[in-house]
C-alpha cells in the first residue's frame, strides 16, 4: 500500500480515538472513584515530598488501603499532577495517552505478526471503535498500563525471534518487567512469558552455544527476582485474599458436598480448585462476557455492554480458521498471550472480570481483523461481493452505535452506576470546607469504601501534614484496611446529637432512627436524581 495512504487512514484511526476519548470526559465516567483517587494523591504526595501517604520514601509498592499497589501507574502520573494539579483529568491522564497509544502500536505489531498492512489497518480500525477498550482507558485502572508494556513485549519479542537481535530481546523483557511493576496480571505473564523464551532460546542458535544460553537465562533469572522483590518485601494480605479457595462460598461448598457424601476422591480442595479454576476461566471467553454482557460491576460495564460485538465474536472464529489453514508463523504465540489472559481472574473468586483480562481484547481484535481481511478476498469472485460486504458493514455499524448509545447516554445516568463510582464525595467535600471553621468534629460513614481518600484527593490535604497522622487499621476479611480518623475527620457514623459543634454525615438509611425533629433538619447532597449523603449539624 502507498505509505501517504497508510499515514493518513492510521492518523483518522488515532483521531477517532482521540475523540472517543476525550468526548464528554468530566462527565463519563460520572466520578472518581476510591482507587482513583488513591493514583492521585499518591502521584500529589510523591511530587510535593517524595513520599506516599504514609510517608515512606519512593516506595515500590504503595500501601494506599493495605492492598500495596503496583508503583507505575502511580509515578508514571507524577509529570501529569505537575502539569495540570491534582485532578481528575491529570489523574486519568496516563491512560487517556496510553488507550489513543494502542491504536499505532496494534498496526504495527499486526504488521510484524502478518506483515500485512491491510490487516494491520483494520485492526487498528477495530480497535478504535472498541468500547471495551475504552471503559478501562478513560479513567484510571492501572490494567492499563500493563496491557501497554503487555502489548510492547509482543511486539519487541516478535522482531527478536525475526532478527536475534539481542537489543529487542533486551526490549521485550525490560517492557514485561514494566508490565509486572503496573499490576498483577502482570507477573501471570512474567512467568509464561519466560517459559516460552527458555524454549524459544534453546531452539535459536543459542541452544548451540551453552555459555551464550546461560547468558540468557541469567538474564532472564535477574528479571523474575526483580519482578517479584516487592512481594517478598511488602505485605500482600489484598492479593491473597482475592484467591478463591479463601472465599467463604468455596469453604461451605466443599463442606456441604463431604456432608451429603463423604467421597474424599472426589470432593477434596484439590479436585474443587481445579473445576473451579475451569470454570472461572472458560466464563471468561464465553460469548456472553465477550459479546453480550460484559463485566457484571458497574464500574466496568453495563448490561447489553459487550465489549466486542456478536458480528466480531463470529469472525473471531473465522480468523482463527484461516490463521491454521494458512499456517501463519507467528499463530501459536499470537493464542498463547490470548490464552494466558483469563488465568489471572481464573484464580480469583470473583465473576468474569475485564480489568483482569483486559489485555485478551488485543489478540482477539487482532485475530478478528484476520478474518475479516480473508473473508474479504474469498469474496472477491462472488457476484455480490458488494451486497454482502455493504450488509455485513450495517450490521457492525448498528452494533457499535447501540454500544456507544448505552455507554455515553445511558450508563452514566443509571443509579447503580452513580453508586458503583462513589459518587457524591466531590459535593461533599466541598460542604465540609465551606464548614470546616464552623465545626469541632465531622463523623463520616465509612460504610462504603475508603472516604478518607475522598478528602485528601479532593481538598488537596498537604501531604507532609498528613503523613505525621496517617494510621491505618488492620487488614479486614477483603484485605483492606481503614483510616479511622485524621484532622477534624473521624470516618464512623455514630450519631449523637448531644455532642456540640458536630456534623454527622451518612447514608440515608444510617437515618432510620431518628427522631422527626432530626429528619426535618437534614441536609442533603445529590447526584443526579440520587440522595447520597444526609447531613446533620449540631451547633
Amino acid at each position: 500500500m502507498n505509505k501517504k495512504i497508510i499515514a493518513t487512514l492510521l492518523a483518522i484511526f488515532t483521531l477517532i480515538s482521540v475523540f472517543l476519548h476525550f468526548y464528554r470526559i468530566n462527565q463519563i465516567p460520572p466520578c472518581i472513584n476510591a482507587d482513583e483517587a488513591a493514583f492521585g494523591y499518591n502521584a500529589y504526595s510523591i511530587l510535593k515530598t517524595g513520599k506516599d501517604e504514609y510517608g515512606a520514601f519512593l516506595p515500590l509498592r504503595f500501601k494506599s488501603f493495605e492492598d500495596y499497589k503496583l508503583p507505575l501507574y502511580t509515578y508514571l502520573s507524577v509529570p501529569f499532577v505537575a502539569l495540570f494539579g491534582l485532578n481528575d483529568f491529570s489523574t486519568r491522564a496516563l491512560n487517556i495517552v496510553i488507550g489513543i497509544s494502542f491504536i499505532p502500536l496494534i498496526f504495527f505489531i499486526t504488521k510484524e505478526l502478518f506483515n500485512n498492512e491491510k490487516i494491520a489497518l483494520l485492526s487498528s480500525f477495530l480497535t478504535s471503535l472498541s468500547p471495551g477498550i475504552y471503559i478501562l482507558s478513560r479513567h484510571a485502572h492501572e490494567g492499563v498500563l500493563s496491557a501497554f508494556f503487555i502489548l510492547l513485549m509482543l511486539l519487541f519479542l516478535v522482531k527478536y525471534i525475526k532478527t536475534n537481535s539481542i537489543y529487542y530481546f533486551l526490549f521485550a523483557n525490560l517492557s514485561l518487567l514494566g508490565s509486572s511493576y503496573s499490576y498483577q496480571n502482570g507477573r501471570v505473564y512474567l512467568f509464561f512469558i519466560i517459559l516460552y523464551e527458555v524454549v524459544l532460546l534453546w531452539k535459536k542458535d543459542s541452544g548451540k552455544s551453552v555459555k551464550k544460553y546461560f547468558g540468557y537465562l541469567a538474564f532472564l533469572g535477574i528479571i523474575g527476582i526483580i519482578a517479584i522483590y516487592p512481594d517478598i518485601r511488602y505485605s500482600l494480605n489484598r492479593i491473597q485474599n482475592l484467591a478463591f479457595f479463601k472465599s467463604s462460598g468455596f469453604q461451605l461448598r466443599l463442606t456441604e458436598y463431604l456432608a451429603e457424601h463423604p467421597n474424599r476422591l472426589l470432593h477434596n480442595k484439590l479436585v474443587e480448585s481445579a473445576q473451579e479454576i475451569f470454570k472461572r476461566y472458560i466464563l471468561q471467553l464465553s460469548p456472553e462476557f465477550l459479546a453480550v454482557s460484559g463485566d457484571s460491576n458497574w464500574r466496568f460495564g453495563f448490561s447489553n455492554l459487550g465489549l466486542i460485538t456478536p458480528l466480531e465474536y463470529i469472525f473471531f472464529f473465522i480468523g482463527l480458521y484461516y490463521l491454521f489453514k494458512n499456517k501463519e508463523k507467528f499463530r501459536l504465540l499470537l493464542l498463547f498471550i490470548f490464552f494466558i489472559s483469563p488465568i489471572n481472574n481464573a484464580l480469583t473468586w470473583q465473576d468474569a472480570s475485564l480489568i483482569r483480562t483486559y489485555i485478551i481484547l488485543f489478540p482477539i481484535l487482532l485475530i478478528i481483523a484476520y478474518g475479516i481481511f480473508h473473508i474479504y478476498l474469498l469474496s472477491s469472485h462472488w457476484k455480490l461481493q458488494k451486497s454482502l460486504l455493504l450488509f455485513l458493514f450495517l450490521i457492525f455499524a448498528f452494533f457499535k452505535l447501540n454500544v456507544w448509545d448505552l455507554y455515553f447516554n445511558h450508563y452514566p445516568k443509571r443509579a447503580m452506576t452513580i453508586r458503583s463510582w462513589q459518587c457524591g464525595y466531590k459535593e461533599l467535600v466541598d460542604y465540609v470546607k465551606q464548614n470546616y471553621d464552623k465545626y469541632d468534629k465531622f463523623y463520616i460513614t465509612d460504610r462504603h469504601g475508603q472516604p478518607y481518600i475522598f478528602f485528601l484527593y479532593f481538598w488537596p490535604f498537604d501531604p507532609t501534614g498528613y503523613q505525621k497522622q496517617a494510621k491505618i487499621s488492620a487488614p479486614d476479611e477483603y484485605g483492606f484496611g481503614q483510616i479511622g480518623k485524621f484532622d477534624k475527620f473521624e470516618f464512623n457514623f455514630k450519631f449523637d446529637p448531644k455532642l456540640r459543634r458536630s456534623v454527622f454525615i451518612g447514608y440515608p438509611e444510617g437515618f432510620n432512627d431518628t427522631s422527626q425533629e432530626v429528619l426535618n433538619k437534614i441536609k442533603k447532597i445529590k447526584v443526579g436524581t440520587e440522595e447520597i449523603f444526609w447531613i446533620y449539624e449540631v451547633n
